[in-house]
Protein backbone atom coordinates (compact mmCIF):
# COMPACT_ATOMS: atom_id res chain seq x y z
CA UNK A 1 0.00 0.00 0.00
CA UNK A 2 3.15 2.24 1.02
CA UNK A 3 4.49 1.24 -2.21
CA UNK A 4 1.42 2.39 -4.53
CA UNK A 5 0.80 5.55 -2.31
CA UNK A 6 4.67 7.07 -3.22
CA UNK A 7 4.59 6.00 -7.00
CA UNK A 8 0.95 7.75 -6.96
CA UNK A 9 2.76 10.86 -5.86
CA UNK A 10 5.58 10.25 -8.37
CA UNK A 11 3.32 9.87 -11.41
CA UNK A 12 0.87 13.27 -10.11
CA UNK A 13 4.17 15.22 -10.21
CA UNK A 14 4.19 14.84 -13.90
CA UNK A 15 0.71 15.57 -14.71
CA UNK A 16 0.87 18.40 -12.11
CA UNK A 17 3.67 19.90 -14.29
CA UNK A 18 1.36 20.37 -16.86
CA UNK A 19 -0.68 22.78 -15.74
CA UNK A 20 2.13 24.90 -14.80
CA UNK A 21 3.00 26.08 -18.35
CA UNK A 22 6.61 25.97 -17.40
CA UNK A 23 6.57 30.08 -16.78
CA UNK A 24 9.16 29.85 -13.78
CA UNK A 25 12.26 31.80 -14.37
CA UNK A 26 15.54 29.97 -15.80
CA UNK A 27 18.28 29.71 -13.17
CA UNK A 28 21.29 30.54 -15.25
CA UNK A 29 23.02 33.62 -16.82
CA UNK A 30 20.93 33.40 -20.16
CA UNK A 31 17.56 34.94 -20.55
CA UNK A 32 14.71 32.75 -19.89
CA UNK A 33 13.73 33.91 -23.54
CA UNK A 34 16.97 32.47 -24.83
CA UNK A 35 15.33 28.53 -24.17
CA UNK A 36 11.79 29.62 -24.72
CA UNK A 37 11.35 26.62 -27.62
CA UNK A 38 12.59 24.03 -25.38
CA UNK A 39 10.33 25.17 -22.42
CA UNK A 40 7.24 24.59 -25.26
CA UNK A 41 9.06 21.74 -26.26
CA UNK A 42 9.18 20.31 -22.71
CA UNK A 43 5.59 21.23 -21.83
CA UNK A 44 4.60 19.77 -25.30
CA UNK A 45 5.76 16.59 -23.88
CA UNK A 46 4.04 17.06 -20.17
CA UNK A 47 0.84 17.73 -22.08
CA UNK A 48 0.65 14.07 -24.16
CA UNK A 49 1.64 12.57 -20.89
CA UNK A 50 -1.63 14.29 -19.57
CA UNK A 51 -3.27 12.67 -21.89
CA UNK A 52 -2.05 9.18 -21.98
CA UNK A 53 -2.43 9.28 -18.36
CA UNK A 54 -5.88 10.69 -18.07
CA UNK A 55 -7.23 7.95 -20.41
CA UNK A 56 -4.82 5.34 -18.27
CA UNK A 57 -2.71 4.27 -21.37
CA UNK A 58 0.86 2.96 -19.68
CA UNK A 59 2.47 2.53 -22.66
CA UNK A 60 1.73 5.74 -24.23
CA UNK A 61 2.82 7.16 -20.64
CA UNK A 62 6.30 5.34 -20.32
CA UNK A 63 6.93 5.54 -24.28
CA UNK A 64 7.42 9.71 -22.94
CA UNK A 65 10.28 8.32 -20.70
CA UNK A 66 13.94 7.32 -21.51
CA UNK A 67 15.02 3.68 -22.01
CA UNK A 68 17.14 4.17 -19.01
CA UNK A 69 13.90 6.20 -17.16
CA UNK A 70 14.12 6.24 -13.24
CA UNK A 71 11.29 6.72 -10.67
CA UNK A 72 12.31 7.39 -7.25
CA UNK A 73 9.33 7.70 -5.07
CA UNK A 74 9.45 8.28 -1.42
CA UNK A 75 10.50 4.92 1.15
CA UNK A 76 9.81 2.49 -1.92
CA UNK A 77 12.36 0.71 -4.47
CA UNK A 78 14.18 2.75 -7.27
CA UNK A 79 12.34 1.51 -10.25
CA UNK A 80 14.79 1.79 -12.97
CA UNK A 81 13.81 1.41 -17.02
CA UNK A 82 10.88 2.26 -19.45
CA UNK A 83 9.73 -1.45 -18.89
CA UNK A 84 9.42 -1.03 -14.86
CA UNK A 85 8.23 2.05 -14.67
CA UNK A 86 5.25 0.99 -17.17
CA UNK A 87 4.61 -2.19 -15.14
CA UNK A 88 4.24 0.45 -12.20
CA UNK A 89 1.95 3.38 -14.16
CA UNK A 90 -0.33 0.34 -15.15
CA UNK A 91 -1.00 -1.03 -11.80
CA UNK A 92 -1.76 2.60 -11.10
CA UNK A 93 -3.97 3.36 -13.70
CA UNK A 94 -5.71 -0.39 -12.40
CA UNK A 95 -6.57 0.80 -8.81
CA UNK A 96 -8.51 3.74 -10.37
CA UNK A 97 -9.22 6.93 -8.88
CA UNK A 98 -6.75 10.13 -8.65
CA UNK A 99 -6.18 12.59 -5.63
CA UNK A 100 -6.08 15.99 -6.49
CA UNK A 101 -2.91 17.87 -6.33
CA UNK A 102 -1.39 21.33 -6.96
CA UNK A 103 2.56 21.92 -7.72
CA UNK A 104 4.37 25.23 -6.87
CA UNK A 105 7.23 24.82 -9.20
CA UNK A 106 10.51 26.27 -7.63
CA UNK A 107 12.93 26.42 -10.67
CA UNK A 108 13.30 25.04 -14.47
CA UNK A 109 17.17 25.40 -15.22
CA UNK A 110 18.99 24.17 -18.32
CA UNK A 111 23.12 23.04 -16.88
CA UNK A 112 23.48 21.60 -20.80
CA UNK A 113 22.13 21.75 -24.28
CA UNK A 114 19.82 18.84 -23.65
CA UNK A 115 19.04 18.56 -20.00
CA UNK A 116 16.50 20.64 -17.62
CA UNK A 117 15.79 19.79 -14.40
CA UNK A 118 12.72 21.53 -12.31
CA UNK A 119 12.27 21.49 -8.91
CA UNK A 120 9.24 22.22 -6.41
CA UNK A 121 7.04 21.30 -4.09
CA UNK A 122 3.82 19.38 -4.86
CA UNK A 123 0.89 19.04 -2.32
CA UNK A 124 -1.39 16.15 -2.96
CA UNK A 125 -5.03 15.79 -1.12
CA UNK A 126 -6.58 12.75 -1.14
CA UNK A 127 -10.35 11.92 -0.78
CA UNK A 128 -10.21 11.00 2.54
CA UNK A 129 -7.00 12.28 5.28
CA UNK A 130 -4.55 15.00 5.43
CA UNK A 131 -2.90 16.99 2.16
CA UNK A 132 0.33 15.19 1.81
CA UNK A 133 3.22 17.47 0.67
CA UNK A 134 6.11 16.81 -1.22
CA UNK A 135 9.26 17.69 -2.66
CA UNK A 136 10.00 16.78 -5.89
CA UNK A 137 12.65 16.68 -8.69
CA UNK A 138 12.39 15.95 -12.00
CA UNK A 139 15.23 15.25 -15.02
CA UNK A 140 14.10 16.00 -18.65
CA UNK A 141 16.74 14.61 -21.78
CA UNK A 142 16.66 15.21 -25.33
CA UNK A 143 17.52 12.41 -26.98
CA UNK A 144 17.50 12.58 -31.06
CA UNK A 145 15.83 15.62 -31.26
CA UNK A 146 13.29 14.96 -28.85
CA UNK A 147 12.61 15.91 -25.17
CA UNK A 148 11.88 12.53 -23.16
CA UNK A 149 11.73 12.94 -18.82
CA UNK A 150 14.55 10.92 -17.40
CA UNK A 151 14.13 10.90 -13.32
CA UNK A 152 11.43 11.27 -11.26
CA UNK A 153 12.19 12.26 -7.70
CA UNK A 154 10.01 13.22 -4.76
CA UNK A 155 10.50 12.82 -0.90
CA UNK A 156 8.44 14.12 2.27
CA UNK A 157 8.40 18.17 3.35
CA UNK A 158 7.42 19.09 6.51
CA UNK A 159 3.99 20.44 5.85
CA UNK A 160 1.76 23.27 7.31
CA UNK A 161 -0.84 22.41 9.66
CA UNK A 162 -2.86 24.71 7.24
CA UNK A 163 -2.02 23.43 3.56
CA UNK A 164 -5.58 22.74 3.48
CA UNK A 165 -6.79 25.98 3.83
CA UNK A 166 -4.03 27.20 1.46
CA UNK A 167 -6.68 28.11 -1.12
CA UNK A 168 -7.61 30.69 0.51
CA UNK A 169 -4.47 32.96 -0.24
CA UNK A 170 -5.45 35.91 -1.89
CA UNK A 171 -7.57 38.38 -2.20
CA UNK A 172 -11.18 37.87 -2.41
CA UNK A 173 -14.10 40.65 -2.56
CA UNK A 174 -17.83 40.62 -2.90
CA UNK A 175 -21.15 42.09 -1.86
CA UNK A 176 -23.37 42.05 0.73
CA UNK A 177 -26.58 44.48 0.00
CA UNK A 178 -24.94 47.95 0.12
CA UNK A 179 -22.13 46.79 2.00
CA UNK A 180 -18.69 46.30 -0.08
CA UNK A 181 -15.99 43.81 1.79
CA UNK A 182 -13.06 42.70 1.27
CA UNK A 183 -10.39 39.83 2.58
CA UNK A 184 -6.85 39.05 1.99
CA UNK A 185 -5.29 36.53 2.97
CA UNK A 186 -1.66 35.84 3.46
CA UNK A 187 0.93 33.34 5.16
CA UNK A 188 2.51 34.30 8.19
CA UNK A 189 5.30 32.67 9.81
CA UNK A 190 7.02 30.17 7.82
CA UNK A 191 3.19 29.13 6.91
CA UNK A 192 2.79 28.36 10.49
CA UNK A 193 -0.35 31.04 10.18
CA UNK A 194 -2.62 32.48 8.08
CA UNK A 195 -3.59 36.26 8.12
CA UNK A 196 -6.82 37.35 6.87
CA UNK A 197 -7.26 41.37 6.79
CA UNK A 198 -11.03 42.10 6.68
CA UNK A 199 -12.60 45.63 5.70
CA UNK A 200 -15.92 46.37 5.56
CA UNK A 201 -17.15 49.79 3.35
CA UNK A 202 -20.97 50.84 3.88
CA UNK A 203 -22.32 54.12 3.51
CA UNK A 204 -19.27 56.06 4.06
CA UNK A 205 -18.57 54.07 6.92
CA UNK A 206 -15.28 51.33 7.39
CA UNK A 207 -14.82 49.00 9.51
CA UNK A 208 -11.88 46.54 9.69
CA UNK A 209 -10.42 43.39 11.39
CA UNK A 210 -7.81 41.05 11.81
CA UNK A 211 -7.52 37.73 11.81
CA UNK A 212 -4.64 34.79 12.69
CA UNK A 213 -5.46 30.98 11.68
CA UNK A 214 -3.54 28.76 13.10
CA UNK A 215 -2.98 24.85 14.68
CA UNK A 216 -2.76 24.38 18.19
CA UNK A 217 0.89 22.28 18.79
CA UNK A 218 -0.24 20.26 21.32
CA UNK A 219 -3.88 19.22 19.88
CA UNK A 220 -3.61 19.65 16.17
CA UNK A 221 -6.97 21.52 16.50
CA UNK A 222 -7.25 24.54 13.82
CA UNK A 223 -7.91 28.01 15.43
CA UNK A 224 -8.91 31.51 15.39
CA UNK A 225 -8.19 34.90 17.20
CA UNK A 226 -9.71 38.23 15.52
CA UNK A 227 -8.89 41.35 16.27
CA UNK A 228 -11.29 44.11 15.02
CA UNK A 229 -10.28 48.16 14.93
CA UNK A 230 -12.47 49.35 17.74
CA UNK A 231 -11.06 46.77 20.28
CA UNK A 232 -13.25 44.55 20.30
CA UNK A 233 -11.64 40.67 20.12
CA UNK A 234 -12.43 37.03 19.73
CA UNK A 235 -11.44 33.44 18.82
CA UNK A 236 -12.51 29.88 18.27
CA UNK A 237 -11.98 27.13 16.29
CA UNK A 238 -12.04 25.25 12.39
CA UNK A 239 -13.25 22.18 11.57
CA UNK A 240 -12.88 20.75 7.92
CA UNK A 241 -16.17 18.68 5.69
CA UNK A 242 -15.00 18.56 2.10
CA UNK A 243 -14.98 22.16 0.07
CA UNK A 244 -16.69 23.16 3.33
CA UNK A 245 -14.89 24.87 6.36
CA UNK A 246 -16.96 25.80 10.14
CA UNK A 247 -15.31 28.59 12.10
CA UNK A 248 -17.21 28.56 15.46
CA UNK A 249 -16.58 31.99 16.59
CA UNK A 250 -17.15 33.99 19.93
CA UNK A 251 -16.13 37.68 20.71
CA UNK A 252 -16.25 40.11 22.75
CA UNK A 253 -17.41 43.66 21.55
CA UNK A 254 -16.40 46.90 22.00
CA UNK A 255 -19.69 47.90 24.49
CA UNK A 256 -19.44 44.52 26.49
CA UNK A 257 -21.61 42.49 24.59
CA UNK A 258 -20.90 38.50 23.58
CA UNK A 259 -21.68 37.68 19.52
CA UNK A 260 -21.09 34.21 19.44
CA UNK A 261 -21.90 32.86 15.47
CA UNK A 262 -20.92 29.41 13.39
CA UNK A 263 -19.72 30.81 9.73
CA UNK A 264 -19.60 28.52 7.23
CA UNK A 265 -17.26 28.95 4.65
CA UNK A 266 -17.90 26.90 0.81
CA UNK A 267 -15.34 26.58 -2.11
CA UNK A 268 -17.64 27.16 -5.06
CA UNK A 269 -14.31 26.65 -7.44
CA UNK A 270 -11.18 28.01 -7.51
CA UNK A 271 -11.89 31.13 -7.66
CA UNK A 272 -15.35 31.30 -5.83
CA UNK A 273 -16.43 30.78 -2.08
CA UNK A 274 -19.43 31.80 -0.09
CA UNK A 275 -19.21 33.04 3.37
CA UNK A 276 -22.84 32.39 5.69
CA UNK A 277 -23.27 33.54 9.45
CA UNK A 278 -25.25 31.44 11.17
CA UNK A 279 -26.35 31.13 14.48
CA UNK A 280 -25.77 34.37 15.43
CA UNK A 281 -26.69 35.41 19.16
CA UNK A 282 -26.08 38.22 21.16
CA UNK A 283 -25.69 38.09 25.08
CA UNK A 284 -27.44 34.41 24.48
CA UNK A 285 -30.25 36.48 22.44
CA UNK A 286 -30.84 34.24 18.82
CA UNK A 287 -30.76 36.18 15.91
CA UNK A 288 -31.33 33.21 13.39
CA UNK A 289 -28.88 32.96 10.25
CA UNK A 290 -27.56 35.47 7.75
CA UNK A 291 -27.73 34.72 3.95
CA UNK A 292 -24.32 33.75 1.86
CA UNK A 293 -22.07 36.32 0.58
CA UNK A 294 -20.70 35.11 -2.83
CA UNK A 295 -17.00 36.27 -2.63
CA UNK A 296 -14.73 36.28 -5.63
CA UNK A 297 -10.68 35.81 -6.28
CA UNK A 298 -9.56 39.11 -7.51
CA UNK A 299 -5.86 38.55 -6.80
CA UNK A 300 -3.45 35.83 -6.04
Amino acid sequence: MRRTKTLAGALLVLVASVTLGLAMAEQTDKPAEARAPDREAIHAVLTQFKEAFQKGDAAAAAGLMTAEAELIPDNAELLKGRDAIQKAFAAQFAEGGRPNFKLDAKSMRFPSRDVALEDGIMTVTHVRGEPEVHHYHILYAREDGKWLISVIKEWPAEASPLAALQELIGTWSGKNGDAELETTYEWFGNKRFIKATVNVHQKGLSFKAVQMIGSDPTTGEIRTWTFEHDGGFGEGTCLRDGSRWTFENAAQLVNGDILTATNLLVFVDADTLTWQPLNLEVNGEQFGNLPPVKMTRVKK
